[in-house]
């Protein structure tokens, strides 16, 4: 999807674990050189000469719509001596960005700037999908390094030892002085600063947003076939009881009229937890030490770090599941089925209702067809429960990115804050992200609305752009909700894109108290081991004891196998582990 899944993907490979920052933690401060051979301090070079302003309006841009917050396309001037080389670290990225020196968007960016660089390129791939940073460690530890890095996944634990360690350039002063669009989205965004900052409350990374409206909520959304609904008769489940009488509808009459039909589907990267645990007690949505999704079992009480999945409400909700199961609707396979094993299925049309994140986790491809079978599945408002209240889980701070970190290798940091700060102008967010403008993507057109109802801002031919034309998504971004809202559509050939923006629209009125979510936190190098180890026994006693009592193996009404399961946390320490996140939690920069 443009934008939300890379958004997810990448937010989900942050890096090398609890466990990896430790290992890199005793890492000694290191002075390096630049392959100029110059060198700096930590703090980087003073602020020289009048503060840099945004310029005017470009003729004949976007039309913005009333109260819109975010980029500006603005009249930009080259700043840079055209003379200076600066060396930055990328990821390698064959498929869109090809060749980083020999890019379109990169020929078009040193040309509005005056900014000369030369790209050096890193496969941070394995060959699992996740993230191999051996060869970026090593350009830490041994001294040779970059001018920057971009789109590097570091963890922001990681990020904050660097700077520490004198690594990486404190920009506080510089993006004062030299970056008013990255000022203007502190503004627009007054958490943005406080989730990238160090743990000793400094900046030592440039500041990103991608606003995802629809990313929100997209890990508790359930959805529903609202043919097979209709067919049998029944309306929108708005308790958990209407859900349980849809799937007793849908295992008793089969809508789909096909052997094999699955009236409920989740699977093994779809946790049931994020939305049949709310209807019984706020789960929040959570992130770990390394920004990673925890599946929102720690979550705050007035300020105090608790942990859900041992309290009673708890046990309430895996009495529902195990209705479920004895109704014959749960089975084993919504614990057990692959992304490959659920696509199959939905592509036959065997999916009844779902615990899954979008439409292309049942179905591949999503094509854009009018008639796509995708689009006969609509999203499942939280349901209420015991209380009456209905919540959603949602993130409120998944929106903040980085752009990149400037290394004491730099004889001119200052230039490269404002370098990287005109990657927020509209005209540059739209190259990097999309590639050549008049080829691949356009103003609004001027009668046209956006995916918000708003005017159209922009609109795209396609994306991700051919190789070779624009940066994909590692340059800095503000990309605010406004402006991901303000993309163009047409009514006759509707994309996913509106639907997910919907959709986020269903579960908005439920999201869960912001006062609840815990932040993303920096865990204490000296802990990092600690939490990666207790947080690995959790997950597994989670989900296994989710799953064992679901499905009948241990007794959910059986106060002796309750106890147990809740008994099997305190013997992971699990106060010690509260203990830590209470700590970081208080003394997180504000």
């Amino acid at each position: 999807m443009t934008g939300g899944t890379s958004r997810i993907s990448r937010r989900a490979l942050l890096g090398v674990g609890a466990a990896g920052i430790g290992a890199i933690g005793g890492l000694p401060l290191l002075s390096a050189c630049s392959s100029s051979g110059g060198s700096g301090g930590s703090s980087g070079s003073k602020p020289t000469g009048a503060p840099v302003k945004i310029g005017a309006e470009i003729a004949d841009g976007p039309t913005y719509k009333d109260g819109y917050v975010g980029p500006h396309a603005t009249v930009s001037k080259p700043f840079g001596d055209g003379k200076t080389t600066f060396k930055i670290v990328v990821p390698q990225d064959t498929t869109v960005v090809g060749d980083w020196n020999k890019n379109k968007t990169t020929a078009w960016f040193e040309k509005l700037t005056g900014v000369k660089v030369q790209f050096q390129e890193v496969l941070i791939t394995d060959p699992n999908g996740g993230n191999d940073l051996t060869k970026i460690n090593a350009m830490l530890s041994g001294g040779d390094l970059p001018d920057a890095f971009m789109g590097i996944p570091f963890t922001q634990a990681q990020v904050s030892l660097y700077g520490q360690q004198g690594l990486f350039v404190e920009l506080d002063d510089l993006i004062s002085h030299y970056a008013p669009r990255t000022q203007s989205a502190m503004k627009d965004y007054p958490d943005l600063r406080s989730l990238k900052a160090s743990s000793n409350g400094k900046l030592h990374q440039m500041l990103g947003v991608n606003d995802c409206y629809h990313c929100q909520s997209s890990n508790g959304r359930a959805w529903i076939n609202k043919k097979y609904l209709d067919a049998v008769g029944g309306s929108m489940p708005a308790s958990t009881d209407d859900l349980r009488q849809v799937l007793l509808e849908f295992k008793n009459k089969n809508p789909s009229k096909k052997s094999g039909f699955l009236p409920f589907v989740a699977g093994v990267n779809n946790p049931l937890d994020s939305y049949f645990m709310q209807p019984f007690l706020y789960t929040s949505y959570g992130t770990d030490s390394n920004g990673s999704p925890n599946g929102g079992w720690l979550r705050l009480n007035n300020g105090k770090v608790e942990f859900a999945p041992n309290k009673d409400e708890w046990r309430q909700a895996l009495q529902y599941l195990r209705q479920l199961n004895k109704d014959g609707t749960l089975t084993s396979q919504v614990f057990s089925m692959t992304d490959t094993e659920l696509q199959t299925a939905g592509n036959k049309g065997l999916v009844g209702f779902g615990r899954f994140y979008w439409w292309g986790s049942i179905f591949n491809p999503v094509t854009l067809d009018k008639n796509a079978p995708w689009r006969d599945y609509v999203p499942v408002p939280p349901l209420k429960g015991p209380s009456g209240q209905a919540t959603a889980q949602w993130d409120y701070y998944g929106y903040a990115t980085t752009g990149l970190q400037i290394t004491n290798a730099c004889k001119d940091p200052g230039t490269l804050v404002q370098w990287s700060d005109y990657q927020m102008d509209l005209q540059a967010i739209m190259w990097q992200y999309d590639g050549i403008y008049q080829k691949n993507w356009f103003w609004g057109d001027k009668s046209a609305s956006g995916i918000d109802g708003g005017s159209a801002l922009w609109r795209d031919i396609q994306w991700p752009a051919p190789a070779g034309e624009s940066w994909n998504q590692y340059s800095t971004m503000y990309r605010s909700r406004d402006f991901r809202g303000g993309q163009q559509v047409d009514p006759k050939a509707p994309t996913y894109e509106a639907g997910l923006y919907a959709a986020g629209k269903t579960y908005s009125k439920f999201a869960e108290p912001k006062e609840m979510q815990l932040p993303p936190l920096i865990i204490p190098d000296a802990s990092t081991s600690q939490v990666a180890d207790t947080a690995t026994s959790i997950s597994q006693a989670v989900k296994q004891g989710m799953s064992n009592f679901a499905l009948g193996k241990k007794n959910i009404d059986n106060d002796a196998d309750w106890n147990a399961y809740v008994d099997s946390f305190k013997a992971m320490n699990l106060q010690s582990y509260l203990d830590i996140y209470q700590k970081a939690y208080d003394s997180r920069p504000k």
